[in-house]
């Protein structure tokens, strides 16, 4: 049989058509790999061929005190930044800038050699920098508003405030605290370019009028701030301590007016600083609280009625020993009598107490107080203190946390729990922020006082007031913190440090301190001062209370806080009422206090030229300083202040535009 033969035509074209059959599933198929799997990721890729983003620092909101004067602002500055492959001669440029901008020669070589069609110079520039580069008119070139962090005060309340990085971002206080409501909405400026990598349009940086930040008005007082961190640092120079710390507080309602740390740094050079400068003591340092502990502890013996003012304890004639340690007394006391223990601040009668109290009943008052535990004022870094368990307490510790050593506790914390006992028993959480506005202004959300617990009756602090004033009066530890003219109550303190590398408390190493309020039976401020190492003298009552006096004589007069005994000098001539104008003569110039110690009354400046101005305080006795030019727009103290000669006033003068 005949085989039939083969038609490789046909098979040919089948094979043919087969491969065509492949190629073209093959090509649907990379279509649609491309164009459907992949297409997002070749959409990024080209739009960053095609175009080139430069992430913008946007605009801040503003940080304000409770009278709304700028703390923090944003103010637009330049930024230059190059493209590398337009720059003709790289040495010429590197040189010319480095010389500039005091920046490192190579390295800004290797930015300008670089194959990327943009690069950072230097960020937020001086206007005499921008102005110098313009004038070289080198290519390649070109320059950017940005937005850069102004601290107007400089150093005042700067451990508060805090500061931001280079990118806009809160690095310390309430910069970073509130970090994600200063910030505005980011922004980025996106500019495109040709094949060839070339820019087609730079086009306007879309800076917009509404960023949806928010400011920030805190709780402190500028002029309250000044006067604290004045005195404060004053005192530090004068002891040559370590450092310091002070703050002052609304007892009725929480507001922090004043809270200062020592040494202090300016934020808007902040990098020249080191770490440890920029700490905020006054929530982050933890300290054994010596001898003012002891105000804490009457007002829990005094709630559980366990003991009586006038109740006497056996102060051992300065020694007392207890298992394995002896107690001392600065001076040997036989007996005394509760309010004695407390005025003459006698550590072992101070321990008598506490036995007396027992170690259940006292921990669960320390709690109470607010110690062991933060206290929520809204910063970043705030210590808890440390605060053990009875459980784990050696035999002696029950004796030595009565007078404050074995315990641990934060300034923030010493100032909110002698609050409780000014205020009439209530623990008050602390807060620095008053209120959020928007960009527009306009109130976002308030703060207000908030009651965290009742610690002690009313009756009981009023108890304890009257013996932290005995502390104030002739013969007590703390006489000299009293303001002429005002009652204080108030406790000292002087704590030996513990060693940490030979283990034990050191013998030449303390921290001295003063918290107390005025007025005694009316307190508008509570003030703690807390000095660290202080050289020549560690007692509180010598360190501390001089410092406390200074500051809350001038903020209770700022307060309009009228000093008791005060007698009004006026012109016998002036029998009818007249009203003034602006830097007239005020009818009250000069007043007694007290037993006749001379003190001189602010007169009202505003308005006067700096000579009339000046003229008017010749010979008054006080330290004008003066800022700006023009006519008195403000000044501190206030006008009717009553002050002490010798001290600084501050005048501030302005010319209308």
């Amino acid at each position: 049989m005949k085989r039939k033969s083969i038609n490789w035509f046909k098979v040919r074209i089948i094979f043919l058509s087969c491969i065509l059959f492949l190629c073209f599933v093959s090509i649907v198929g990379r279509m649609f790999q491309l164009q459907v799997l992949k297409r997002e990721q070749l959409y990024k890729l080209a739009a960053q061929q095609q175009h080139i983003q430069i992430p913008l620092v946007q605009k801040r909101g503003t940080v304000y005190d409770y009278k709304e004067n700028e703390l923090a602002v944003s103010i637009e500055v330049d930024s230059v930044y190059v493209d590398p492959r337009k720059v003709v001669d790289v040495e010429k440029t590197a040189n010319e800038l480095a010389s500039i901008l005091q920046i490192d020669r190579e390295e800004l070589k290797q930015r300008l050699k670089s194959h990327r069609s943009f690069e950072w110079i230097q960020r937020k520039i001086s206007t005499k920098e921008v102005e110098q580069i313009k004038a070289l008119q080198l290519p390649g070139l070109s320059f950017l508003k940005e937005n850069r962090r102004f601290y107007p005060n400089s150093q005042l309340a700067a451990h508060l405030v805090g500061f931001v990085g280079l990118d806009s971002k809160g690095l310390e206080g309430i910069e970073y605290q509130y970090d994600a409501l200063l910030n505005g909405a980011n922004q980025v400026w996106t500019t495109s370019r040709d094949a060839l990598g070339r820019e087609i349009a730079m086009g306007k940086v879309p800076f917009q009028k509404e960023d949806h930040y928010r400011n920030i008005v805190l709780t402190i007082d500028k002029s309250i701030q000044h006067i604290t961190e004045t005195e404060l640092g004053r005192g530090v120079e004068k002891w040559g301590a370590k450092g310091g710390m002070a703050i002052a507080m609304d007892p009725l309602t929480g507001k922090i007016l004043a809270m200062v740390s020592y040494p202090t740094f300016n934020p808007n050079q902040f990098i020249q600083y080191r770490p440890k400068s920029w700490r905020n003591r006054a929530i982050s340092d933890v300290f054994e609280p010596g001898s003012i502990f002891k105000a804490f502890l009457a007002a829990a013996a005094m709630e559980e009625k366990l003991v009586r003012p006038q109740d006497s304890f056996f102060c051992e004639n300065g020694s007392y020993t207890v298992y394995d340690r002896t107690i001392h007394d600065t001076s040997k006391h036989g007996w005394l009598t509760f309010q004695q223990i407390i005025k003459l601040s006698s550590n072992i009668g101070a321990s008598k107490v506490g036995e007396k109290m027992g170690r259940e009943r006292f921990y669960r008052y320390i709690c109470a107080f607010g110690f062991g535990e933060k206290t929520r004022i809204g910063l970043p870094g705030e210590g808890k203190g440390i605060v053990h368990h009875p459980r784990y307490w050696p035999p002696v510790a029950l004796d030595t946390i009565s007078f404050g050593q074995g315990i641990s506790v934060t300034g923030i914390q010493l100032v909110t729990a002698l609050s409780a006992i000014a205020n009439g028993g209530f623990l008050m959480k602390p807060y620095v922020v008053e209120k959020i506005m928007d960009e527009k202004g306009e109130g976002v959300q308030s703060f207000k006082p908030e009651i965290v617990r009742r610690v002690i009756s009313e009756e009981t602090a009023k108890k304890v007031t009257a013996l932290l004033k005995t502390t104030t009066e002739k013969g007590g530890t703390g006489e000299g913190a009293v303001p002429v003219g005002y009652e204080v109550a108030g406790k000292t303190g002087t704590a030996q440090k513990v060693d940490s590398l030979l283990g034990g408390y050191s013998e030449d190493r303390y921290t001295s301190g003063f918290m107390g309020f005025a007025p005694a039976e009316e307190p508008k401020l509570v003030l703690l001062v807390v000095i660290d190492e202080p050289q020549g003298n560690n007692y509180g009552g010598v360190v501390a209370a001089p410092i406390f006096r200074a500051i809350m004589e001038k903020v209770l007069s700022y307060l309009h806080v009228v000093p008791k005994g005060t007698m009004v000098v006026k012109n016998e001539l002036d029998s009818a009422p007249k009203k003034e104008s602006p830097g007239t003569q005020p009818l009250i110039d000069e007043v007694r206090v007290g037993k006749g110690a001379g003190m001189v009354m602010m007169p009202d400046l505003t308005g006067l030229s700096m000579r009339n101005a000046l003229s008017r305080m010749e010979g008054k006795g006080l330290i004008m300083k003066v800022s700006g030019n023009g006519k008195v727009v403000e000044q501190v103290p206030r006008p009717g202040t009553v002050i002490e000669r010798g001290d600084i006033c501050y005048l501030k003068f302005h010319s209308p535009s």
